[in-house]
């Protein structure tokens, strides 16, 4: 589902790609599982956000 009435500027998806990329970072070394625990849950709103704007990305990269 994208939104038809808006649209994200190229420095906006490159900022939220960035800060997928950050988050990923965060989740796979932290070791406090309630930090962790909220890290997963914003990787999780923000895929569904760039996806939402048909922002590529990849949901497997490591």
């Amino acid at each position: 589902m994208t939104n038809a009435h808006s649209y994200l500027s190229t420095e906006q998806e490159a900022q939220l790609l960035g800060a997928y990329t950050d988050l990923r970072e965060l989740a796979s070394g932290c070791e406090v599982p309630a930090v962790r625990a909220a890290v997963n849950v914003a990787l999780a709103e923000l895929r569904t956000a760039l996806d939402g704007q048909a922002v590529e990305f990849d949901y497997f990269t490591a």
